[in-house]
Formats: C-alpha cells, sequence, structure tokens
C-alpha cells in the first residue's frame, strides 16, 4: 500500500476535527442538560472556567453575546450557583465572574469519568513530543477559526452567501 499523499491525511484529519466538535458539542447539550441550563449558559460556564475568571465584556466578547444579554445569563448562573461575582483585585471599580464550587461538583459527575479515560487513553498512547504535537495542532486550528470567526462576525447580515 503506498502511503497517503498529505493532502489526503490533511483531509481526513479536518473530517475528523469535525466529527469530535460535532461529538463535543452534542455532549455538551445532554450536558447543559442536565445541569438544568441552556447551550448558552454552558458555553459560558466553559469560558469563564477556563479563563479562571473573566470581566462580563470578556465574556461577552468570548461568547459572542451583548453585555445585556451576558448580564442575563450571568444572573441566570449566579441564581443555580454555578456562577458568582468577584471583585476584581486588579480594579475594585470592576466585577469578574468565576465558577463556583457547586458547578465543580456537578460538572464532576459529567465530565469527570470522561477527563479520567482522557488522561488514562492519551497517556498510554502517546508520548510527550506527540502531545506537544497535538497542543501545537489545536493552538493552531483555534487561530484560524478566530481569524475567520472574526472575518465572518464582521461581514454585514447582507453580506451571507446566498443559495
Amino acid at each position: 500500500m503506498s502511503p497517503r499523499r498529505k493532502t489526503e491525511l490533511i483531509d481526513e484529519l479536518i473530517r475528523e476535527y469535525r466529527a469530535i466538535g460535532n461529538q463535543d458539542d452534542t455532549f455538551d447539550s445532554v450536558a447543559a442538560e442536565r445541569l438544568g441550563v441552556s447551550d448558552t449558559d454552558l458555553r459560558c460556564l466553559n469560558l469563564i472556567e477556563n479563563a479562571d475568571g473573566i470581566t462580563a465584556g470578556e465574556l461577552a466578547r468570548g461568547a459572542g453575546l451583548t453585555p445585556g444579554a451576558v448580564t442575563g445569563v450571568i444572573d441566570r448562573l449566579e441564581k443555580l450557583a454555578y456562577a458568582r461575582r468577584v471583585p476584581d483585585p486588579a480594579d475594585r471599580r470592576r466585577v469578574r465572574v468565576e465558577v463556583t464550587q457547586t458547578f465543580y461538583r456537578a460538572a464532576g459527575q459529567i465530565w469527570g469519568p470522561v477527563a479520567a479515560e482522557w488522561h488514562a487513553a492519551l497517556s498510554e498512547q502517546f508520548t510527550n513530543d506527540d502531545l506537544e504535537l497535538i497542543i501545537r495542532f489545536l493552538r493552531s486550528t483555534a487561530d484560524v477559526g478566530r481569524e475567520h470567526l472574526d472575518r465572518i462576525g464582521a461581514a454585514p447580515a447582507d453580506a451571507r452567501p446566498h443559495a
């Protein structure tokens, strides 16, 4: 069997990346339902948690929401005790949002087993060098994705493709 061409490998990698993205979206939708939040609320929880706390403005930009919509998200997450507003230690006039232990406990029941299996599978199958390469790949795809999100987000609504 002859080795596959680079373009074939890239095409397969893109297909697999998109498939795992779709699977992750589906998993998150089910998880959001279990947590009693919307998909948007869960995406915001992920942004808050990944940033280890975030301002409402940063959250709005990261989630692609208006400031008013983010206020509603934060209010809902506070009501569920999944997030809280705290003073920003760098600027007392600002408020940051952080996730709570209540969220971590609930999330641990959902994602804990997945994370444990990821650690086991990745530790067994990949070397440190392999993992560094995968991290580079993910960062590269994220950079490309951000660039094109900015591109299509900046386009006026009447610039949408027509069938």
